[in-house]
């Protein structure tokens, strides 16, 4: 059985409903009923428009509901919906997690559980790498955390 796919607004809906903390059933739910209520106070960006994004998912046949439940990958994720995906997920933020430069993202510190979800979520597309070079130089005050710094750089430039 094949990976649910999603559009970047129809992921990025699933991502921000999933920062809620609620349940997936739950979630699934208040989608459903077009009843978002109980998520936009816990949600991380309640400015989302849920309506327009479930209306995407129709129009195009993302099927977000699945994509809750079991997970998914992205058809195709641009360098600002990475960064975006980066901060639902894992509460990463460019400038102070990590840098860009031009389309990687560098020094984003992961854990290998982490790695592995972002690599089945983005992996069509981007590369997931770690920096052996950055790992090996001095030490910070992340030294004993289970982080490995990554590189994450379009597979095909």
């Amino acid at each position: 059985m094949s990976q649910t796919q999603l559009s970047i607004p129809v992921g990025l809906l699933v991502e921000n409903v999933l920062t809620s903390g609620e349940s997936k059933e739950v979630i699934i739910e208040c989608l459903q009923r077009r009843d978002y209520s109980r998520l936009l106070p816990l949600v991380k960006e309640s400015t989302m428009d849920f309506d327009e994004r479930l209306q995407t998912a129709a129009d195009i046949g993302d099927d977000w509901e699945k994509a809750i439940r079991q997970d998914y990958e992205f058809k195709f994720l641009h360098i600002n919906g990475l960064k975006r995906l980066l901060d639902f997920r894992f509460d990463r933020e460019v400038d102070r997690d990590y840098v860009q430069d031009e389309l990687s993202l560098k020094h984003i510190q992961l854990t290998a559980e982490e790695i592995e979800l972002l690599q089945s979520l983005i992996g069509r597309q981007w590369l997931v790498q770690a920096e052996t070079e950055r790992a090996e130089e001095g030490r910070t005050d992340r030294e004993l955390s289970p982080c490995i710094p990554v590189r994450i750089q379009l597979k095909f430039p």
